[in-house]
């Protein structure tokens, strides 16, 4: 298979890309500073995906850091433009691709406290779902063409490095670790591992639509402190209150860290998917481990 990954430098298409051609497909990464046989965005070009099988669409600003008038552009602008330019050459092709990967996040549905969100839930409110509904939108034309779209809405993705459970690992060495606000916000997450074993999945299968990419095992925040605490071997209870987070981190510490997010990976799940890594002191032994 011909994949084109666009956000190829990224987390998850750096180890897309790998996990694709470690099993033999050819991989055509995109990316704004193009190296090692990657190609630029304005070489995404309909006569391109005329030889391409299928899209993974990836591209977007980090939503990290304080959320400026001109950071929230950034995150907002890079995931439209992109999606808007793969939809256009996708149409535009005389052989489009069968299959179109196009990522979305968790914030699609807002805080909505305990509820549990399969694919069918609604959308929410805020920044977050607004920028998620734009950025799904803009795939319209790909599911209007008939081309099989397929939307992984990403949970929390745990991995090693400087990410978020590496900041999350560095306060906790330092004894800071704890709570969040009340603790009682529901964190869904996913290992690096599965995260792109479930991208090959969605390629392999004949799936369409949104699919919540997340173990069926959500952690309450405050649990995932006291296991993230207990696998580092540090306290984890020194709690940091909500007016404080949102006082250091703004808007953005308010959305990534104390709504709510409980999603089920009903798709997934109903579609034959088997999670390695599917309860979380497991899965961060196995990362934090490395």
């Amino acid at each position: 298979m011909n994949v084109l990954i666009t956000g190829a430098t990224g987390l998850i298409g750096s180890q897309l890309a790998l996990a694709l051609q470690g099993r033999g497909d050819s991989v055509i990464g995109v990316s704004r500073t193009p190296t090692n046989g990657q190609i630029s965005w304005d070489d995404v070009t309909p006569t391109l995906l005329n030889d391409v099988d299928a899209v993974v669409n990836l591209a977007g600003e980090s939503i990290a850091g304080r959320w400026t008038k001109s950071k929230k552009n950034r995150i907002m602008d890079s995931r439209v433009e992109a999606t808007s330019l793969v939809a256009e050459a996708i149409v535009g092709a005389e052989n489009p691709p069968k299959c179109l990967v196009q990522a979305s996040a968790s914030g699609f549905y807002g805080d909505k406290g305990d509820a549990l969100l399969d694919e069918s839930a609604s959308a929410g409110n805020g920044f977050l779902s607004e920028v998620c509904q734009r950025w799904e939108a803009a795939a319209q034309p790909v599911v209007d063409l008939g081309v099989r779209t397929v939307v992984p809405r990403f949970s929390i993705v745990l991995a090693g490095g400087p990410g978020a459970l590496g900041r999350l690992a560095l306060v906790t060495k330092l004894c800071i670790g704890g709570p969040l606000g009340n603790g009682r916000q529901w964190w869904s997450w996913v290992s690096i591992n599965d995260a792109v074993r479930a991208l090959v999945h969605l390629l392999d299968h004949e799936i369409s639509g949104p699919v919540n990419i997340a173990t069926p095992n959500p952690e309450t925040q405050k649990a995932f402190a006291k296991k993230l605490g207990t696998v580092l071997r540090r306290p984890s209870v020194l709690p940091a209150p909500g007016f404080a987070i949102r006082l250091a981190l703004g808007e953005m510490g308010s959305h990534l860290l104390l709504e709510s997010f409980r999603l089920e990976p009903a798709a997934l799940t109903a579609s034959g998917f088997k999670f390695e890594d599917p309860e979380l002191e497991g899965a961060l032994r196995g990362i934090l481990s490395n």
